[in-house]
């Protein structure tokens, strides 16, 4: 009886101690490798034009996920840094969007990590984004929710990049 005890603990052991590491991070295919996601986050589609995967935790926050070869995209120049890439890549985009009559605004820039976080209006919530270099990729990256300010979705957007760069 009591062996029988020690085995159902150790199983009730090894089930939560499996538990608690997958529910630690998510993880999200892209067209050049995996992205780990802090949290649970639920897989809801892909974008096949830009790559992007979205996902939704269970507070409601939608975040996106692209990560793309840097040779893939037009304004790619070979000879410049990585910084210098990423500061094309968020001037292609967001002269996009005022293009097409959106409201842009340059949240923060780090030079010395590669990226640069903005953001847009859609005229429902902010759109804010981080674009990032992680080695020949582009790692493009947004948080979508009224559910955060700010603040906490930079935090996110920073603590994602870094886990992945």
């Amino acid at each position: 009886m009591i062996k029988k005890i020690i085995f159902l603990l150790c199983i009730a052991f090894i089930i939560n101690t499996n538990a608690q590491t997958t529910s630690e991070f998510s993880s999200v295919k892209t067209q050049t490798g995996d992205v780990k996601i802090p949290g649970n986050w639920q897989q809801l589609n892909t974008e096949n034009d830009s790559g992007q995967t979205y996902l939704k935790n269970s507070e409601g926050v939608i975040i996106a996920i692209a990560q793309n070869p840097k040779k893939a995209y037009s304004f790619f120049k070979s000879n410049k840094s990585d910084f210098e890439n990423v500061k094309l890549f968020y001037a292609w985009d967001s002269d996009y969007m005022k293009e097409n009559k959106l409201k842009i605004d340059k949240i923060k820039e780090n030079s010395k990590s590669e990226y640069i976080i903005w953001k847009y209006n859609d005229g429902k919530l902010d759109n804010v984004f981080l674009f990032g270099s992680a080695k020949d990729n582009f790692l493009n990256l947004l948080v979508y929710t009224n559910i955060w300010d700010e603040a906490k979705k930079v935090m996110f957007l920073e603590s994602l990049y870094e886990l992945n760069k």
